[in-house]
């Protein structure tokens, strides 16, 4: 059953920043549907939200959500338009604009193909001759992103490349292991018996809060938020959280 602090509304709560936070204690935050950590239709909006809000709730705040694309989340939040903005991966540039909570979860990154395609792979020197699909919006490992001998085409989300993948548009997607499992079982359920993961992930990447630097108030709110996690971490209610929706971490 959801708990009441859940039964918010998606809206754009652009109007909130200034002195919002200390005048009503609310919190407001972008995000983007990416199940299954984060979803407007799923219990509680996702276990990664759920955890989020009861970190707060613990410290004295409630929060309202704003459902967004991912790159329209990080331009929000580094505009104070929203005071946080997840679920986020870490990155040297993004560091710069922003403060990063501590980690809430973690993210296999890694590459789909055809289970009917052989790919030898050891480095990503392999993967060479394969166009990969990649996400509007997402930043992926730093060795990935340096990689320019690879052939990368981008698609809005997870979805259409699973889809272009299906239909041999391109050879590989990289992807968050859980993400593309959750999109192929809403979406693509022809990806069941043509997809898999490559083994082993590319690289196990941690998931964040991001706060832009632009509001003076941000980098203490961030520290309560952090507070509240170590709460919720240490009596078990992020264990129970994550059990409560199927999540192995």
């Amino acid at each position: 059953m959801l708990k009441p602090w859940v039964f918010l509304p998606l809206l754009l709560f652009s109007f909130m920043g200034g002195n919002a936070v200390s005048a009503q204690k609310t919190v407001s935050l972008a995000t983007t549907d990416w199940e299954p950590y984060v979803g407007r239709n799923l219990d509680a909006y996702g276990f990664v939200s759920e955890i989020i809000a009861e970190a707060f709730r613990r410290v004295g705040y409630e929060v309202q959500y704003a459902f967004m694309p991912p790159k329209r989340v990080m331009q929000q939040v580094e505009a104070g338009e929203d005071h946080a903005g997840y679920p986020a991966y870490y990155s040297d540039d993004r560091a710069e604009r922003f403060y990063y909570s501590d980690p809430f979860a973690d993210s296999a990154v890694g590459f789909y193909k055809r289970k009917d395609t052989e790919i030898p792979y050891k480095t990503l020197r392999d993967l060479a001759p394969f166009k990969i699909g990649v996400c509007l919006g997402f930043t992926y490992p730093r060795e990935f992103n340096e990689a320019d001998y690879l052939k990368k085409e981008v698609a809005r989300n997870e979805v259409l490349n699973l889809r272009k993948l299906i239909e041999k548009r391109i050879g590989l997607f990289i992807t968050d292991r859980a993400a593309a499992q959750a999109a192929i079982s809403a979406s693509v359920p022809e990806g069941k018996e043509v997809l898999e993961f490559m083994e082993p992930p590319l690289e196990t990447r941690s998931l964040h809060l991001i706060f832009g630097k632009r509001k003076h108030h941000n980098e203490p709110l961030c520290g309560d938020f952090n507070a509240g996690l170590q709460m919720i971490i240490q009596d078990g209610t992020v264990e129970n959280i994550l059990k409560k929706h199927g999540i192995t971490q």
